[in-house]
């Protein structure tokens, strides 16, 4: 989960890291300058982030919807949303900014939330749900396209 808001910089009191000391003081710095000492502040639960490039779980998810898109003739956003869907049973979670579930303009119906934010288990969760929709179309993903 993840949270964002803009507040002025002197409504956020933090022990921050010796390391991180002299970025803050930069930030605040442009803030006062340019923003009137707004800044952006993000909190989010600690998750490990995904890999990208070759055989990542990025890699697997565009591959494996690819290659379904390709042996059903169907669109790629539809089967990685219809996927998404699915995954939901499994863990997948809601899409949420600012601790509000976010809902599709033309459907009503609430989002799932986009690969960028996924932890590497709810990734996991999708890509399980990939792998059972080839499995029921009968459709060999392979190791290629992992």
């Amino acid at each position: 989960m993840k949270v964002e808001w803009t507040a002025d910089r002197s409504t956020l009191a933090l022990l921050v890291p010796r390391r991180f000391r002299e970025a803050i003081h930069k930030i605040y710095d442009i803030a006062d300058r340019r923003d009137n000492g707004y800044i952006n502040i993000t909190i989010s639960n600690v998750h490990k982030p995904r890999s990208t490039g070759w055989k990542s779980q990025n890699h697997a998810i565009n591959g494996y919807i690819q290659l379904i898109a390709t042996e059903t003739g169907e669109d790629f956003g539809v089967i990685k949303m219809y996927c998404k869907r699915r995954a939901l049973a499994r863990g997948y979670p809601l899409m949420e900014r600012e601790g509000k579930l976010v809902y599709s303009k033309v459907t009503g119906e609430v989002l799932p939330e986009s690969e960028a934010n996924l932890s590497t288990v709810e990734a996991g969760y999708l890509i399980d749900e990939i792998q059972q929709l080839a499995s029921e179309l009968g459709i060999n993903l392979g190791d290629d396209h992992a």
